[in-house]
């Protein structure tokens, strides 16, 4: 069963399609399989946030509202911290494992 990485913007076009794309580069590069990684705008993501199993988003989202962890999106579309940001989605994913 693949597991979920939603990637939550404002609409769900460019923002959250450049780090959906960021990610998936990553999780190829580092090996990591039977993941997939969703991009969506914040207005439909009320259900597919239910049965992801991490969250990254661009907005400043409330992470008490969510039963899985909430990563901040930003850096994968800045450069800023990039690394560091795909690093705790990776040891996110290993809690899994």
């Amino acid at each position: 069963m693949k597991r979920t990485i939603l990637v939550i913007c404002a609409l769900g076009y460019a923002t959250s399609t450049m780090i959906k794309k960021n990610i998936e580069e990553f999780l190829e590069a580092n090996g990591v399989k039977d993941w997939k990684v969703e991009a969506i705008g914040y207005n439909m993501s009320e259900n597919l946030a239910k049965e992801a199993s991490i969250i990254v988003s661009s907005l400043d989202l409330n992470k008490e509202d969510y039963s899985v962890p909430v990563i901040n999106g930003v850096p994968l579309i800045s450069g800023i911290n990039a690394d560091d940001t795909l690093q705790e989605i990776l040891s996110e994913i290993k809690k899994y494992q």
